[in-house]
């Protein structure tokens, strides 16, 4: 249960860390939402990066902490580090030709998801 709290308290963050960059970018500085979206997107991936190699780093912490800041907080934030980190995972265990059909499903069925999701 406590595991469950750190990943909704930590999604709770992110997600509001991804609206106030949002309405930053698009609003205050008048710039196209989809600038918002890449900007969060390419941070989230660099934040996930320097977490999962802290994380794996640091025995001694928290798994609850762990689970907080990576499936909640940046989960939330954007959900291309949690596919980034993935990818990257397999690259590391040697498992290439599972990370190009995964990054290439992923890309794909998401994007005709999305579309068949417009046109129903």
């Amino acid at each position: 249960m406590m595991a469950l709290l750190a990943v909704a308290l930590g999604g709770a963050a992110g997600a509001s860390i991804r609206y106030v960059v949002n309405q930053l970018v698009s609003q205050a500085l008048g710039f196209p939402l989809f600038w918002a979206t890449l900007l969060v997107n390419v941070a989230g991936c660099w934040l996930m990066g320097k977490a999962f190699n802290y994380f794996n780093n640091q025995v001694e912490l928290n798994e609850l902490t762990r689970l907080f800041v990576t499936v909640g907080l940046l989960g939330a934030l954007t959900t291309w580090s949690t596919f980034s980190m993935e990818t990257v995972v397999m690259i590391q265990n040697d498992q290439l030709t599972k990370a190009i059909m995964y990054t290439v499903a992923t890309t794909f069925c998401c994007f005709l998801a999305f579309w068949l999701g417009v046109k129903s």
